[in-house]
């Protein structure tokens, strides 16, 4: 009782602590928070799939973008308020996710990583090309109606505490029994009654649901939006790379993933190919010794010091 009152009282400090931060810090550091949470929101969303499912998609950058332009073109003409529009951002996503999930579900493997990824692509040149959305100009949001950006830093904290605790009550149901059991052979998981169908529909729309706010929510704080960026691929490859580098398979993983990748990110600002070649042997790296990712090597660290006593307990 005492360890679990500790706990609690170390959380709350945290939250008092980072709802204190917006008021203490500059306007940039303010905005690199904001962003770790968006990180933290996608790598969520993302890991379900890969890390629990064991769908490896390359699609993050479609579901994001029909986020935020759904949430651009409600805002501009219909007037809704601009949280309203990023719901419906991650509504339309998860609808567009259940329309495209029969037949994206046939291809396996590699093969379902590369039709998520031409789907994104597929996404980003129709937008370029449809006139309604501003073609390759893209849209300008009213900035008279967009917040501060520390009211957008409490929102996307939010967003990726909410997608944080989705995820660790969706390993607490039978979906996530499922979700470890497919992930780890889908044909066994088949042979012992799991509709491996529904569950990965399942994830596949929280998944783009929670990717679709994401990006509702970002469209929103930008206050302009195009096709190159919006739909840009480093949306994916920013996604998983934070997954991997923090622990596929985990729930604090994508955390410590973003906290990284972000704090890597501004240390090499000013390097822009030398951050990639960083990141880059960074996670071959990672893949090749510690595959478990950062919290995992952690995790393991910390259970291999513990008393055998307490181990057993």
């Amino acid at each position: 009782m005492l360890r679990r009152t500790v706990q609690w009282a170390l959380l709350g400090l945290v939250i008092l602590a980072l709802i204190a931060l917006p008021h203490v810090l500059d306007r940039y550091t303010v905005f690199l928070f904001y962003l770790l949470w968006l990180y933290i929101g996608l790598a969520q969303g993302w890991n379900l799939l890969a890390g629990y499912a064991g769908l490896i998609s390359l699609g993050v950058a479609a579901f994001f973008g029909i986020g935020a332009y759904t949430a651009a073109m409600t805002v501009i003409h219909l007037n809704f308020h601009f949280l309203l529009g990023s719901l419906l951002g991650g509504f339309l996503a998860m609808v567009f996710a259940a329309v495209v999930a029969v037949p994206i579900f046939r291809f396996r493997g590699i093969y379902f990583a590369i039709g998520t990824l031409v789907l994104s692509e597929a996404l980003r040149i129709f937008m370029i090309s449809w006139k309604f959305t501003g073609s390759a100009d893209g849209l300008n949001l009213p900035i008279e109606k967009s917040p501060s950006l520390m009211w957008f830093y409490y929102l996307m904290l939010c967003v990726a505490a909410g997608a944080t605790l989705l995820v660790v009550l969706i390993l607490r149901t039978k979906l996530g029994m499922s979700l470890r059991a497919m992930g780890n052979n889908e044909k066994s998981a088949q042979n012992m009654g799991v509709n491996t169908f529904r569950t990965k529909l399942s994830v596949f729309l929280m998944a783009a649901f929670i990717t679709g706010v994401v990006g509702g929510v970002h469209a929103t704080q930008m206050g302009s939006i195009e096709p190159y960026s919006i739909f840009n691929t480093m949306w994916t490859l920013s996604t998983a790379n934070t997954v991997i580098i923090g622990g596929i398979g985990t729930v604090l993983g994508p955390v410590l993933g973003a906290i990284f990748v972000i704090f890597l990110g501004e240390l090499l600002a000013d390097y822009h190919t030398f951050h990639l070649a960083i990141t880059g042997v960074l996670l071959i790296v990672i893949i090749r010794f510690i595959p478990a990712g950062l919290w995992g090597e952690m995790r393991k660290f910390i259970l291999t010091r513990r008393p055998a006593g307490r181990m057993s307990g």
